[in-house]
């Protein structure tokens, strides 16, 4: 007979050994007192959210770099030293075992918690290159993918053109097969047509996944196919002949990040660089498409190039979690007012300051939960692609994943931009101090908005695949949707009968309530948006005219829709997972109603115009009470919620957000600490405007 009791206190004091080697306990000081009024224990929600070993890498990646002086907080006088410094990081990550792309490729995603430029060239380097290699192109081009992630070979992704950038079908670089030197002749026709904005290209990259118009012998161009380019040698560095490469210069912000553009005078690359894993070129010059079924071929492709905008949603989630920890202990350390003249409250504790934070906090979370998911389903997606472009479904799959990808890269990015606002302007004028790091922060997320694909353009993309989808349902067909973000709109009839019926702010705010009326409100903007494209039709306008004419108030919001209920449903799914405490899934619980309600808040017109909300409903006060319910009861939890997110000290690197609580210690030292601070000014002698 198994001893039970001794069986979970084994297990607790396990747990509890794992704790004490991986996750180092806060320092005492002001934030104590929030920190015991925690309803959870910090630790274990980390280790259970995170997972042991991420914890641990993350433990390992960051004692790496503390002790490693390439690390040290510098202030770059020139482009080229802020350029150095960052190959100087990269090199020393790469030269140990900490950066095994296999392992830990999207795991070091919590880099740009440091600084964003160096997972930027790591990730296109160790990951976006060889990824798109392996599944773009076949065993004959695996060496040169192993070379690259030995770092025999330095790497970018070569996609724009300065006057193309979204528009992928009219990039104009091309490569005219010559059956004679059993080569691809490279062609930029004008400067327009420059491959541009490729990091790692500017002063670093040897060769580049270089994207370009295929013409064969007969001069059919086969559209956008996929080359691995030498670009300079990599024994001298040097532009190699019939290459002109160079850097796009000084950025608003990640200016680690060489961002270059390269043009090619009729330069010839081997016929075996085309990544031919799709289609191929013979020594003749015949065009043979691998993949008999075109849209399989196109799914494929959308969602093999989908990699770099499913990880933007785990980077956003980074970036915010750093500008919130920060916001979250400054503002539970600043008082003002109170109740009486010599009593004065933190901040934290007016409802205004809640309402301005922790809908965001809920926000941080669901998008983390979500990027954890997705990136796996990216990954698994591309494994599959690699080992078979014919496996059943593969293409549906890639079509969601793009899709999805379409709409939470712009969800994501969006919302982390007015997260780090919102934390900016929470810490006052303390908040607009560059030792804050806010504003970094701020300019390092915003390239998030644009690479990638701009943002305003994807959730186009993600809308003409949820048009499809409604009206397959429409014409009687199965809605086919392999990671089930769109699943439900099989039921889509059922789904726009229902009505808001709840009569408790309780049952308003259960997640599966919340869920549901995110599916009706997203059904209602596909049924309206396809109603809007078939007025449009009807009146004569074409397809392009038609996708033009409906973004506006229609097909726009319906993908951010779509995305932000991919997030919520997410959430859910891993809030039912059973390996939660009952105190962690609570706290969770509260953030995911939180974010649901807090969104679905702001579409309340749409409720009551679309019927689902009736004037005698209470839908908006339901809503409304239970959002400062939220943020009431998340006070106590709020400061451990942040220290579940926090990176170490050394790497928040803002006197506002240390661990500590101290931030008044730490501002003094900041400013103390630069004897310019005190000098008196080269110029004081034009000062006054006249002299005794």
């Amino acid at each position: 007979m198994i001893n039970t009791s001794s069986t979970v206190i084994q297990f607790m004091s396990m747990t509890s050994a794992k704790m004490t080697n991986l996750i180092a306990d806060m320092p005492r000081g002001p934030l104590d007192s929030y920190r015991k009024r925690a309803t959870f224990n910090w630790k274990l929600l980390k280790l259970n959210l995170d997972g042991e070993d991420y914890v641990e890498f993350q433990n390992n990646l960051w004692d790496f770099m503390q002790k490693t002086p390439a690390f040290d907080r510098l202030t770059p006088q020139t482009l080229d030293e802020e350029r150095r410094i960052c190959n100087a990081r990269l090199q020393e990550i790469t030269a140990n075992s900490i950066a095994d792309p296999l392992r830990h490729r999207h795991w070091f995603n919590v880099m740009f918690q440091y600084d964003a430029s160096i997972p930027i060239k790591m990730g296109v380097m160790l990951g976006m290159v060889p990824s798109a290699i392996y599944a773009l192109g076949t065993e004959d081009h695996y060496d040169i993918a192993e070379k690259l992630q030995d770092g025999h070979y330095t790497s970018c992704f070569a996609l724009t053109e300065i006057s193309h950038g979204t528009n992928a079908k009219g990039m104009r670089t091309t490569a005219t097969y010559d059956p004679q030197l059993k080569s691809f002749i490279m062609h930029t026709p004008d400067f327009e047509a420059a491959k541009c904005w490729a990091g790692g290209l500017g002063k670093s990259a040897t060769h580049a996944v270089t994207f370009a118009q295929l013409i064969t012998p007969d001069k059919r161009n086969h559209g956008l196919h996929p080359f691995v380019v030498p670009i300079r040698d990599p024994d001298t560095h040097l532009p190699l002949p019939g290459v002109t490469v160079g850097d796009m210069g000084e950025k608003i912000a990640l200016n680690g990040v060489d961002n270059g553009f390269v043009m090619f005078d009729n330069y010839p690359v081997p016929r075996l660089y085309l990544l031919n894993r799709t289609a191929t070129v013979t020594e003749d010059g015949k065009y043979i498409n691998k993949v008999k079924n075109e849209s399989k071929r196109f799914g494929a492709s959308l969602g093999a190039l989908s990699s770099g905008r499913a990880t933007i949603t785990s980077i956003t989630a980074n970036i915010a979690s750093v500008a919130m920890v920060i916001a979250i202990r400054y503002c539970a350390v600043r008082k003002q007012f109170g109740p009486s003249e010599s009593e004065e409250w933190p901040v934290i504790e007016y409802p205004a300051q809640q309402w301005r934070l922790f809908p965001h906090l809920a926000e941080i979370y669901a998008i983390k939960i979500f990027s954890s998911t997705f990136v796996h389903q990216m990954s698994e997606f591309q494994i599959n692609l690699t080992n078979s472009m014919n496996e059943d479904k593969i293409d549906t799959q890639g079509m969601e994943i793009h899709a999805l990808s379409c709409a939470s890269k712009p969800v994501s990015s969006w919302t982390c931009r007015d997260i780090i606002q919102n934390c900016r302007e929470s810490c006052g004028g303390h908040g607009y101090l560059k030792m804050s790091r806010l504003g970094e922060l701020r300019s390092e997320n915003d390239a998030n908005c644009t690479y990638e694909g701009e943002n305003n353009v994807l959730i186009q993309q993600a809308s003409n695949w949820l048009l499809n989808q409604w009206s397959n349902m429409l014409n009687g067909k199965t809605v086919e949707s392999p990671l089930g973000t769109a699943y439900f709109i099989n039921d889509a009839n059922n789904i726009l009968m229902q009505k808001f019926q709840h009569s408790t702010v309780q049952d308003t705010l259960k997640i599966e309530n919340l869920l549901l009326s995110f599916q009706w409100l997203l059904c209602y903007y596909l049924e309206r948006t396809y109603n809007r494209t078939q007025y449009f039709k009807s009146n004569g306008c074409g397809d392009f005219e038609i996708r033009n004419n409906i973004q506006v108030f229609y097909a726009q919001t319906m993908s951010l829709l779509y995305g932000q209920h991919a997030i919520m449903k997410y959430f859910i799914e891993r809030i039912n997972d059973p390996s939660w405490r009952s105190e962690e899934r609570n706290v969770l619980t509260k953030l995911c109603s939180l974010y649901g309600a807090v969104t679905l808040e702001k579409r309340l017109g749409d409720f009551y115009a679309g019927g689902y909300a009736t004037s005698t409903s209470n839908m908006d006060n339901l809503l409304r009470n239970g959002i400062i319910m939220l943020c009431e009861e998340l006070v106590d939890d709020a400061v451990t919620l942040a220290d579940v997110l926090a990176p170490p000290d050394f790497v928040i690197n803002s006197p506002l957000g240390m661990a500590d609580g101290e931030v008044y210690k730490h501002i003094k030292e900041w400013i103390f600490k630069k004897k310019e601070n005190f000098d008196r000014p080269t110029w004081w002698n034009e000062i006054t405007r006249s002299k005794l």
